[in-house]
C-alpha cells in the first residue's frame, strides 16, 4: 500500500489504494466490501476502469461515464433523482478522469450504506463523491446497479 497524506489530503498510488482507503473510513458504517468500478461492454478487450464523474453529496447521487465506450451508468436510483451536479474534477490538479470505487456496509448478504469515491488518474488525489444510507437491498442487486 502507498496511501499517503499530501497537504492533509490522501493520495494513492492505484486502485487497490482507493479501495484501502474507504475500508479504512471512520466515524461512519463500516466498509464491508470495497469495489472498483469498471465497464465491461463487449467493445473493450478488457474492463476499463477510467471514467468521467458527476456526484451530488447532498442528494446522493453519482453517476459514472466511460472514458472508453462513453456508457452512462448511474449508482443505485440516481437516475431517479438526478440533479444534474458538475463534472467532478480534482481539486489538487484539475484534472477529470477518476478510477472510482464503491464502499458498501453490508450485513447478512444486505446493504445498508454506500459510498463513492474517486481516485485522479493525474495526481493520485482521493476525494469522496457521496453516500446513501439503502433500505437494506440484497448484495446481488446492489453490485448490479453500481
Amino acid at each position: 500500500m502507498t496511501l499517503r497524506m499530501v497537504a492533509g489530503r490522501p493520495i494513492a498510488e492505484d486502485a487497490e489504494d482507493l479501495r484501502h482507503w474507504l475500508s479504512s473510513l471512520t466515524g461512519c458504517p463500516s466498509v464491508t466490501r470495497a469495489v472498483l468500478a469498471t465497464c465491461e461492454e463487449p467493445v473493450h478487450d478488457e474492463p476499463l476502469t477510467w471514467f468521467y464523474v458527476e456526484a451530488d453529496a447532498q442528494a446522493g447521487v453519482a453517476r459514472r461515464r466511460c472514458l472508453g465506450c462513453g456508457r452512462t451508468r448511474h449508482l443505485l436510483d440516481s437516475e431517479e433523482h438526478w440533479t444534474a451536479p458538475h463534472m467532478w474534477q480534482c481539486p489538487g490538479c484539475g484534472q477529470s478522469i477518476a478510477e472510482v470505487a464503491v464502499g458498501l456496509h453490508e450485513a447478512d448478504d444486505r446493504v445498508e450504506w454506500v459510498v463513492v469515491a474517486a481516485r485522479c488518474v493525474e495526481c493520485g488525489m482521493i476525494s469522496g463523491l457521496t453516500d446513501v444510507l439503502v433500505d437494506r437491498l440484497p448484495l446481488d442487486e446492489v453490485l448490479s446497479r453500481i
